[in-house]
């Protein structure tokens, strides 16, 4: 991507004789008289420039800088630091730390001191160590280096190739809202991307590609990371020592990706009370029912059995292809990820997807 230049000049306010600088306040003397406007000879304003960056008055001039259109980096930061520095609530080394700014982050600048800097990152604010940071000119210069590019999807399910073009075999699909990273520069009006590990490509029809940067996080941001990561590594070694002890809790071996991204073929057709039709038309228990059964995996038909097939788990611990069930139980969707379910709706809408938490869940069951 190309780099955006920044080019910065000094605003300087001349007032009754004064030049404002923040920081400081300089007096500089001009001839008055009743029939001329009092002037600053151009010697004098160097001057007195010169003198305010010998002063601690440089330190924070760059904040004040007046930026051009093209000066989307003005007061940014970037993080110089191996893995992470501690963002603290008080320039001191002994405070509280409040947050992280890890390597290959970005930060917005809100204030220089003496060998520290107050910043936010992402929802973290707070004091970090000056020599912790890329500043001034050199963050402008290295900004490209830190940028991430990713595209979100807006189709409601979108194939991801094997190539450039809809001729290639698809290797999975992602579905609307979702965004992924964007690992080099389209090609021919597709984008190459990860998803979960698999390299494809995505018609940029479909995508809206945007560049941002990675922030740090409060402690309680990182607190919930790690449980949730905590969570996913307990499930992993729960399936690992059912198939080690042979509990059938999966026989066809598929994955709750596979049944969503099976389910989301599906999108647009019609909803039928008492039907089990994918095509032509199915009620929210038949079609939960018909796309599980696609892959081996028996169900029950009505929602009231459904409600006790599997095992329960959290809406926070909701994985894809898990079941949430609403209302009184009377309703079921396959959870997508990303707080969406796809689901056999109503007559109106028929197959489509909506938020997960479009009203009051009632229960959540895994049966993979």
């Amino acid at each position: 991507m190309e780099k955006t230049h920044i080019r910065k000049r000094v605003v300087v306010s001349v007032l009754t004789g004064m030049i404002l600088i923040p920081g400081r306040t300089l007096c500089v003397h001009a001839e008055e008289s009743k029939d001329e406007q009092a002037f600053i000879q151009a010697a004098g304003i160097e001057s007195v420039l010169e003198e305010c960056y010998e002063t601690e008055v440089k330190d924070n001039l760059d904040l004040y800088l007046v930026p051009t259109e093209e000066g989307e980096y003005l007061n940014m930061a970037f993080s110089d630091t191996e893995e992470y520095t501690c963002i603290r609530s008080a320039p001191d080394e002994n405070s509280e730390w409040v947050g992280k700014l890890y390597k290959d982050s970005a930060a917005q600048v809100l204030e220089y001191l003496d060998g520290w800097t107050r910043i936010r990152s992402g929802s973290a604010e707070g004091y970090v160590p000056s020599d912790a940071l890329i500043t001034g000119s050199e963050a402008e210069d290295c900004a490209g280096e830190y940028e991430n590019n990713t595209v979100t999807v807006t189709a409601g399910v979108l194939n991801v190739r094997d190539g450039q073009g809809t001729d290639h075999a698809i290797l999975t699909q992602i579905t609307e809202g979702e965004k992924y990273a964007a690992t080099g520069k389209p090609v021919n009006g597709w984008y190459p991307v990860n998803v979960d590990g698999i390299e494809g490509w995505v018609s940029g029809k479909y995508v809206e590609p945007e560049t941002g940067f990675s922030y740090g996080e409060t402690k309680e941001e990182e607190e919930e990371r790690i449980r949730k990561e905590a969570q996913i590594r307990e499930e992993e070694e729960r399936r690992r020592t059912q198939e080690a002890e042979g509990v059938p809790v999966n026989s066809s071996g598929v994955s709750g990706q596979d049944i969503i991204e099976y389910a989301c073929q599906f999108i647009g057709n019609p909803y039928v009370w008492g039907g089990t039709s994918l095509t032509d038309g199915a009620d929210c228990s038949g079609f939960t029912q018909s796309v599980y059964a696609h892959f081996g995996v028996s169900l029950p038909r009505t929602t009231s059995q459904l409600v006790h097939a599997g095992y329960a788990v959290s809406y926070e611990e909701a994985q894809p292809g898990d079941m949430i069930f609403y209302g009184d139980g009377g309703h079921v969707g396959l959870y997508m990820g990303n707080g969406k379910i796809v689901n056999a709706l109503n007559s109106e809408k028929g197959i489509c997807t909506c938020s997960a938490t479009y009203t009051n869940i009632y229960a959540v069951r895994r049966v993979l």
